[in-house]
């Protein structure tokens, strides 16, 4: 794939994820502007071929007008032959109507033109509930709730303000939709035939173990059955995961740059450690603020390609290896509840912290099948402090950079006998410091990949040339905003102020 990026990005270190580590790179650097993309849909084309396969009629496309293509081979077989001749057409047009299919989705990455079809996006007449969850006690919102349909593949999560969007097919009235977060007993409604708003208020709840059966809990058993198990617990099938991203950049505490995505992600069987992910770019919305971005041109790079592969069960960066030997040392916590069931909270940290990439947190285990539920961790004291190796892949000497800190959170739902990814958050917080003008500022970035459908798939759904790389720059690969972009797509619903910076967009 061609690409319009700088010369200084051929210098950014490629990701790299052992079997037996889990890497969290935030890839976030300072550099110098990119230039604008040519709109390449926009331009006309003309071309008079007989008997030509369809991958060679894009091969000679890519050729003439220095473009490259990429496609669902589910959606355009390659091998196809045709005869193709056109005069001074707009090619995305000129596609729908040769291979007769209207619904296709035509756009823009870089120079490359990606056909694909709309994945996860319900049909007009679909059921949109919204609404709020809320602490029953405090009132407070509530954050990254998991919301889904009993027993389907279709979900969502709550905000930072508890708000939540959610589009569902006609033909799911009736069922349960089920609210769930960690210390909360969790909550139900039935689905009702039309658009409703609704208030859900979820309690808190706890459990007490005799401490005779706490000192019976032995943390570092439970993570060698969470590793006996993983076979059993999680998909042994490879699945096409259908999945939002969002990333927004602020600085000092004001919103600069906000990138949105639908993609699709190629998730391999569990049990096949070495097979990694891919994930593909479907379509995208950004809103940008300039402020005080002039000054310096904040980047994250990587986004939903390095996201896609933060799971800690597939990578086992956290977990003992099948002999139970690991890096880190492990504590009971606590008993809780999760999804309606009783799990331990194991707490994790560094046997021998050498400042060395390393992580402390908690670990969630369903009590029941030894799943994991959650984790939530961010890097050690001596790893942040070393971590601008880590993190940052190019800036300027007139720049001082110094993290602060790098946390994390992945959960899983439960879906029929499996447990599936259900969302990952990340966030870093920098402080920047410009020698030459004595100015200091604060970044702090937030990512988050929210997976709201599935499907079985294979590999070959993805080839190279789709997939999103870890040297992309998300907001430079989107095209332009689109006003209407959301519509029927479920995502994680924006805050006010996020929403805000899209309003900008329109003005």
């Amino acid at each position: 794939m061609m690409n319009s990026f700088p010369k200084h990005t051929e210098e950014i270190i490629r990701p790299i994820i052992p079997g037996r580590w889990i890497i969290l790179w935030a890839f976030l650097f300072v550099s110098l502007p990119v230039r604008s993309q040519e709109n390449i849909l926009e331009r006309r084309y003309s071309f008079d071929y007989d008997n030509i396969s369809v991958a060679a009629f894009f091969d000679s496309l890519s050729v003439r007008y220095d473009i490259a293509f990429s496609y669902d081979a589910s959606l355009i077989a390659g091998d196809s032959i045709v005869d193709v001749r056109a005069d001074s057409v707009y090619l995305d047009q000129w596609l729908k109507r040769t291979f007769h299919q209207e619904e296709l989705e035509i756009h823009q990455m870089d120079r490359q033109i990606i056909i694909s079809s709309e994945p996860a996006r319900v049909d007009v007449g679909s059921i949109h509930i919204r609404g709020v969850v809320v602490d029953s006690a405090s009132q407070e919102p509530m954050d990254m709730v998991n919301i889904g349909i009993a027993g389907k593949s279709l979900g969502t999560a709550s905000n930072r303000q508890g708000k939540f969007g959610f589009f569902l097919p006609a033909e799911y009235a009736g069922e349960k939709l089920v609210f769930s977060s960690l210390g909360y007993r969790r909550d139900s409604l039935i689905i009702p035939a039309s658009d409703t708003t609704v208030v859900v208020s979820l309690s808190e709840t706890s459990v007490h173990l005799p401490e005779v059966l706490v000192k019976l809990v032995k943390p570092e058993e439970i993570m060698r059955e969470v590793v006996r198990r993983k076979k059993e617990n999680y998909a042994e099938n490879p699945l096409i995961l259908t999945a939002f991203f969002r990333e927004t950049i602020q600085q000092d505490k004001k919103y600069v740059d906000v990138s949105e995505a639908v993609v699709e992600i190629f998730k391999p069987p569990y049990f096949q450690e070495y097979a990694l992910e891919r994930v593909r770019f479907v379509k995208g919305r950004k809103g940008q603020y300039s402020g005080d971005m002039e000054m310096i041109d904040f980047k994250l790079q990587g986004g939903p390609f390095l996201f896609s592969r933060v799971d800690i069960v597939r990578q086992g960066g956290f977990l003992p290896d099948e002999a139970g030997n690991s890096v880190y040392q492990y504590s009971f916590k606590r008993m809780d509840y999760d999804h309606g069931r009783t799990v331990f909270v194991i707490g994790f940290e560094p046997q021998n912290d050498t400042g060395e990439l390393l992580y402390e947190g908690e670990i969630v285990v369903d009590e029941a099948s030894f799943a994991i539920v959650s984790a939530s961790f961010q890097m050690t004291g001596k790893t942040i402090r070393k971590s601008r190796e880590y993190l940052i892949r190019r800036d300027s000497r007139r720049f001082r950079t110094k993290p602060s800190f790098a946390r994390y959170r992945i959960d899983y739902r439960p879906w029929n006998d499996k447990w599936i990814l259900n969302s990952v958050r990340g966030e870093v917080n920098m402080k920047v410091i410009d020698r030459k003008e004595n100015i200091r500022t604060v970044f702090n970035t937030v990512s988050e990949l929210l997976i709201t459908d599935l499907r079985d798939g294979e590999r070959k759904e993805f080839r190279w040339s789709d997939a999103f790389r870890a040297d992309y720059i998300l907001s430079d690969q989107i095209e332009s905003y689109d006003d209407d972009f959301w519509s029927r797509y479920n995502i994680i619903s924006p805050d006010d102020s996020v929403e805000k910076i899209f309003e900008k967009q329109e003005e």
